[in-house]
């Protein structure tokens, strides 16, 4: 639950507290100045709300491509296999790193390179579902996590990246791998073995995806 809302919840029950405590007010002026207060604990739990909220965007977020950081999407995947171990569905992981970053840091320097994984980012981010987790596992290598997806879906949605970079990236491509739970993996750190492998098999081409058989 979003932190603002834990703040305000927990104002009202402060409120509430005071309203047992002491008893609802009877001269007029004790109701404004109860109104008063009230209005005051609700601005106070909201904007205590809203700075943990923001604390907690933070830790959880990159801070230059605003995707998940690796210990948040690690957290995340786990859950996602259990939950899916549970309740019987396929998720599918893709491991994608950008071909050649280095060679276009150094042509075109460190910020035209940040720049870079910003819009890396966006796409990655318009090419999934709200469902979907996209987190940066470290410098050019990205993870994108589909819960209820098997891997001819998990394929596809790899080839819709593909594109997108090919079409906003100028120059720049991506090789991908993919496995699927429970197919190719028993749990998540299997599941994120057997894609990270991949994606190094796949760069060896350039441009290129591959996903597991077995």
């Amino acid at each position: 639950m979003d932190s603002r809302w834990i703040g305000l919840g927990a104002s009202c029950l402060m409120i509430g507290v005071w309203m047992v405590a002491f008893g609802l007010p009877t001269e007029q002026n004790d109701v404004g100045w109860v109104f008063w207060a009230a209005a005051v604990q609700l601005a106070v739990g909201y904007c205590v709300g809203k700075y943990v909220h923001s604390l907690q965007h933070m830790a959880y977020h990159d801070s230059l491509t605003g995707v998940l950081v690796n210990r948040r999407f690690v957290s995340r995947m786990n859950h996602e296999v259990e939950m899916a171990r549970r309740s019987k569905y396929p998720v599918t992981l893709l491991f994608i790193d950008l071909d050649n970053f280095k060679k276009y840091n150094d042509q075109h320097g460190h910020l035209e390179g940040d720049r870079l994984l910003c819009h890396f980012a966006t796409v990655l981010q318009a090419c999934v579902r709200r469902q979907d987790a996209v987190g940066r596992w470290g410098g050019e290598e990205f993870v994108v996590l589909l819960p209820h997806t098997d891997t001819k879906k998990g394929l596809a949605i790899g080839e819709r990246i593909q594109k997108q970079v090919r079409e906003e990236l100028a120059g720049v491509t991506v090789s991908i791998g993919v496995a699927s739970f429970p197919l190719h993996a028993a749990d998540a750190m299997q599941l994120t073995e057997k894609a990270d492998t991949l994606m190094y098999e796949a760069k060896k081409k350039k441009d290129c995806m591959l996903a597991a058989t077995n």
